[in-house]
């Protein structure tokens, strides 16, 4: 499905399941391989899940860049963390590459000018992006301080459905 533009959402999450961050070009491309050789073969997706991908060294992975909805919600740009950020603190450089990433994405009219950020586990219940992103980006001037608690009604904001809330789209 494609993206409608200026996207008015984006949508934190992390890999997780005690992933290692990757921290070079190789390691991570081979990573990168690996999550869409599952999303295909495992979860039946015809793709990758996410928009971007961004690793420990800041290194911005395209998933299904700009133009094709991610699996979550069709109203945002989903980017995720590689890595388990329940267990390991993001680095300084991957917090600028998303940033980067986001400013990138206003100059260029592909986001909305006012857009949301939202954790994963602001629309459902997850771990993910873990709670040293989330820690992060709650501070970030676009969050969105959706409840967790409404986390389905979030969620229905965003364009989430059920069966979307795993990346199942």
């Amino acid at each position: 499905m494609p993206l409608q533009r200026p996207i008015p959402y984006v949508l934190i999450t992390h890999i997780g399941v005690q992933s290692i961050p990757c921290v070079n070009l190789y390691k991570c491309s081979i990573k990168m391989r690996t999550i869409q050789d599952s999303a295909i073969a495992e979860k039946n997706l015809p793709d990758i899940q996410s928009n971007f991908y961004v690793s420990d060294e800041g290194n911005i992975y395209v998933g299904r860049g700009w133009d094709w909805a991610n699996t979550y919600a069709n109203h945002t740009l989903a980017i995720t963390f590689m890595g388990d950020y329940g267990r390991y603190q993001p680095t300084a450089k991957q917090l600028e590459g998303v940033q980067f990433l986001l400013a990138h994405a206003v100059a260029n009219h592909k986001l909305d000018l006012d857009y949301k950020l939202v954790a994963q586990n602001q629309t459902k219940s997850s771990k993910s992006p873990g709670i040293n992103v989330y820690r992060e980006i709650s501070k970030w001037p676009h969050f969105y301080g959706c409840n967790m608690e409404q986390a389905p009604k979030c969620g229905s904001e965003l364009g989430m459905t059920a069966a979307s809330w795993n990346g199942g789209q």
